[in-house]
């Protein structure tokens, strides 16, 4: 019996909807999945995928599409991780265990090249802090030919990820990988500042952590969980930011649902959070002299709460 690609869609679909699985990493619906696991199994970019409608599925394709659907309800392995890619700011990116899945709203201030605050359209350099598998600052780098770009993190492996992600995308003459606790390995002078750092660190507490859907626990919980209801890291990276930003530099940190959570904890500070027309919250920004002006409140708490 022939099987076209328009009805294996749909019971993808439908087989998906039957079972208590979480969305959210990447993607938001069934639909979302479903795409991948095509693009997937059949080998196919978006765009060839969306001519197929009506083309027919060899039978080890369908044993295949169903073998990782049940993989998927039964073991609750978010569908990034089963197909070993993710899309992100119109660009694929490969993705394992390693690394978080990508699914943050900087794809927004990437399309709109952070204007008014910086001119990526003028050589820029660029720090992409906590970087996991690379995608924020692998696009930044792809889409702003000016732009050279670090990609930092603590994680061995998740840089090893990231200059895959770098080779694939052949970045690497304007995009290095460097392992780093936070700002620990950077270095510190004139020449190396930096006119845009974006950081995407662990904002969940660990109570929150055993609350996520079943999902989560296939993600690397160094990537994922910070100490003091999340905050620690992202405070730090505040306090240490304007040291290696330039005069008129900018520093755009996510933290999620968590935003509400972070300016509780500084309410002298001024915070101004984004709005994104395609979902997602939680990202701030700080110039430069904003960061000065706040270092003595975020050392403050870190010197009262962390040991």
């Amino acid at each position: 019996m022939t099987t076209l690609l328009h009805d294996i869609f749909e019971k993808s679909v439908d087989f998906l909807a039957q079972h208590d699985v979480f969305y959210g990493h990447g993607v938001q619906l069934a639909e979302d999945e479903v795409v991948l696991l095509l693009m997937h199994v059949l080998e196919v970019e978006f765009d060839e995928l969306n001519l197929m409608y009506s083309h027919s599925i060899k039978t080890n394709q369908v044993d295949q599409i169903y073998q990782l659907l049940n993989r998927r309800v039964k073991q609750k392995i978010p569908m990034v991780y089963l197909v070993g890619f993710a899309i992100f700011a119109g660009l694929r990116f490969k993705v394992d265990e390693r690394v978080l899945i990508p699914r943050s709203p900087f794809v927004e201030l990437i399309d709109a090249g952070f204007k008014p605050w910086i001119d990526l359209e003028s050589p820029a350099r660029v720090m992409d802090l906590c970087t996991g598998s690379g995608c924020i600052g692998l696009a930044i780098a792809h889409y702003f030919k000016h732009a050279t770009v670090d990609l930092v993190d603590l994680s061995h492996e998740a840089l090893q990820l990231a200059q895959v992600n770098n080779e694939v995308l052949s970045l690497s003459q304007r995009v290095q990988c460097i392992e780093s606790d936070l700002f620990d390995e950077i270095e510190r002078n004139p020449s190396s500042l930096y006119d845009l750092i974006v950081a995407n660190p662990p904002y969940v507490g660990e109570d929150e952590y055993q609350d996520l859907p079943a999902e989560y626990g296939h993600e690397p919980k160094l990537a994922l969980v910070s100490n003091l209801q999340g905050m620690e890291l992202p405070v730090k990276i505040l306090m240490q930011a304007p040291d290696y930003l330039k005069e008129g530099g900018f520093l755009f940190l996510e933290v999620g649902y968590n935003d509400v959570v972070l300016s509780d904890c500084f309410p002298q500070v001024c915070f101004e959070w984004l709005e994104f027309e395609l979902g997602g919250q939680g990202i701030c920004f700080f110039s430069r002299a904003d960061l000065l002006k706040y270092r003595v409140a975020f050392k403050e708490f870190l010197e009262l709460h962390v040991a």
